[in-house]
């Protein structure tokens, strides 16, 4: 009995040391940055002949904690494109690695792999010999619908691109599995147009869409990628001085107020809040124009989109408004999101805020806040994004 507990014991022995040795002997990926993410995908990035490609799409470092090892790659890129009449999963592209035998970490790009790719250098500096082969492509008949669909804009058709690295790896190259993977979805839309929803319309529609805060919440509506960065600037518009609206746009701006710029970067939004500082003040019964420009990360470098301009003015503060003209911005805008009888009861003669002016020690929810923020606030109220539930007044 005694030998054969020996014997258990030592198959056990050499089969947690057989799964150690295989564990060891297996490289993943560790993102260097791993997947670079573009809102458009021009087809002149990609080689369809050799699989190359010039823009960086993947950069991963290959990493084993045991070497010598024994690794091979395989990349696919594949599409669903329901406007080109591709609705199931349809592989455009695939490479595969022979296995290579690796004595340090690799640096794996996108860019080094092609049918014509030779070797690639590892981290020590060591030439790790390389071939490359298509496994497989796209058929011809759906690659000529992506061509003709790229006539005329260069770019990849709409749809959904997948792209995936895989890693097989193991002691030799008869003794390889499946130790890594990395996939990424990409939803490409090709930019088209910027709507802005307000303030203001066109430049015969102003007694419609007048407004009465001189700090105005700028929003609009993108119809392209989350990453994209956006600008805006503001002007004003002069009838018997600007011939067009467009004149307007180019001449002085109120924002930015470096006329060197030309444009105020506001970055990833949809909304912005007229600053109460490093801006020209708006005035009451004057026409303003505006208009927002989005640049967008593309395979070929930054693209950039221009919306329309939309035209505003601001009315007369006087008979619509019981908030006088010079008081504090956040007053102003708050005077527009409460009724007269709101507001009168609260700063008016003998209300509790009578005389009140904010200071610059402003929290919302407890975190430190600005002007800023808080007339953004307001105006989600005035713009019926956000309603006023209760109004409290602390000592």
């Amino acid at each position: 009995m005694k030998r054969l507990h020996n014997t258990v014991f030592c198959l056990l022995m050499i089969m947690i040391i057989s799964d150690h040795n295989l564990q060891a002997q297996s490289t993943v990926l560790e993102p260097e940055p791993g997947f670079t993410e573009y809102a458009t995908y021009y087809i002149s990035s990609f080689d369809l002949q050799t699989g190359a490609s010039n823009f960086q799409l993947f950069r991963f470092r290959l990493h084993s904690d045991n070497y010598p090892v024994y690794s091979k790659i395989l990349f696919n890129a594949s599409m669903i494109s329901p406007a080109l009449g591709i609705n199931s999963q349809t592989i455009i592209v695939e490479l595969e690695t022979v296995p290579m035998q690796m004595n340090a970490d690799l640096i794996l790009d996108n860019q080094d792999m092609s049918t014509t790719t030779t070797q690639l250098i590892d981290v020590s500096g060591n030439s790790i010999p390389l071939s490359i082969s298509i496994n497989d492509m796209i058929d011809p008949a759906q690659f000529d619908q992506i061509l003709s669909s790229v006539i005329t804009t260069g770019r990849l058709a709409d749809g959904t691109y997948t792209f995936e690295v895989q890693v097989y790896s193991g002691s030799s190259e008869n003794n390889m599995n499946l130790t890594d993977t990395e996939t990424i979805n990409i939803v490409v839309e090709s930019p088209s147009y910027i709507s802005l929803e307000s303030p203001g319309g066109a430049l015969e529609d102003t007694s419609l869409t007048e407004i009465y805060s001189t700090y105005p919440l700028f929003i609009w509506s993108p119809q392209f990628c989350s990453q994209c960065e956006a600008e805006i600037r503001v002007a004003e518009y002069i009838r018997g001085v600007h011939s067009s609206i467009n004149d307007a746009i180019e001449d002085e701006t109120m924002l930015p107020f470096d006329q060197s710029a030309g444009w105020e970067f506001v970055g990833n939004i949809t909304s912005f809040q007229y600053p109460v500082s490093n801006a020209r003040l708006l005035e009451h019964n004057k026409i303003y124009v505006w208009q927002v420009r989005a640049s967008l990360p593309t395979t070929v470098g930054e693209e950039e989109i221009i919306s329309p301009i939309n035209v505003f003015k601001i009315g007369d503060i006087g008979g619509t408004n019981p908030v006088p003209a010079d008081v504090n911005p956040v007053l102003q805008v708050l005077g527009q999101a409460l009724s007269s009888d709101q507001f009168s009861s609260l700063f008016g003669s003998g209300g509790a805020l009578e005389g009140f002016t904010p200071t610059s020690n402003i929290t919302i929810n407890g975190t430190s806040a600005t002007e800023s923020d808080i007339m953004y606030l307001i105006n989600q109220v005035i713009n019926q994004n956000a309603s006023i539930t209760n109004i409290t007044v602390e000592e």
